[in-house]
């Protein structure tokens, strides 16, 4: 349940700021609506934007991100639509944002753009430090395997420090982990992506 999952992950993923150098990583539960469990209410905040700066170690490195394929930032929401809504909070920070769910592109181009990341004004490439996608895509991008690479995996985590979890609810009452169309692939995410840099992170420290 997304209430038990929420605990989990607060207990894993808290951890001391580091300097530059180093990388902590850490995951938060994201819900802009009021919620009833008292055991979820600390993560409760109205602009996302706002939100993902408390955890970071610098938020000069979110503007200047320099690890191609493994955002600063990756947030998990249960829809496309959704999606584009925290995109919108997230526009303050005047960042390119990474788009990965299946409306958007192809997963060969999803890969393509993390890896190379988005031209400014000055055609100069700015990697992506902030993603914002569904479990799913999440999911096959992790696995993908790119021609003429050794390595599998378009998107990575091992530079990643900081995963949020959105709860919103859809109209039925359901959020990310509890509806059906995307639960499954959220578990999977997890315990192929997110835990296994858990347990790295926690025996370089």
């Amino acid at each position: 349940h997304a209430t038990k999952l929420a605990e989990s992950l607060r207990s894993t993923g808290e951890s001391e700021k580091k300097d530059e150098s180093q990388f902590s990583f850490a995951s938060c539960i994201y819900s802009s609506k009021q919620v009833v469990d008292e055991k979820t209410k600390r993560f409760q905040h109205s602009n996302l934007g706002a939100f993902i700066k408390g955890p970071l170690s610098s938020g000069k490195r979110l503007k200047n991100w320099k690890h191609p394929k493994s955002p600063m930032v990756l947030i998990v929401t249960l829809s496309a639509r959704r999606s584009v809504d925290l995109m919108k909070q997230l526009s303050s920070l005047k960042l390119p944002i990474a788009k990965l769910f299946a409306k958007h592109k192809q997963v060969e181009q999803q890969a393509e753009m993390l890896s190379d990341g988005v031209s400014n004004s000055g055609n100069k490439k700015r990697l992506y430090s902030i993603a914002v996608g569904t479990p799913g895509r999440l999911l096959k991008l992790l696995q993908h395997e790119s021609s003429g690479e050794r390595d599998t995996g378009a998107l990575r985590l091992n530079h990643t420090e900081l995963v949020v979890i959105d709860t919103q609810l859809d109209s039925k009452g359901y959020n990310v982990c509890t509806l059906n169309d995307t639960s499954r692939d959220m578990m999977d995410f997890l315990r192929e992506g997110f835990v296994p840099q858990q347990k790295s992170k926690k025996r370089s420290c």
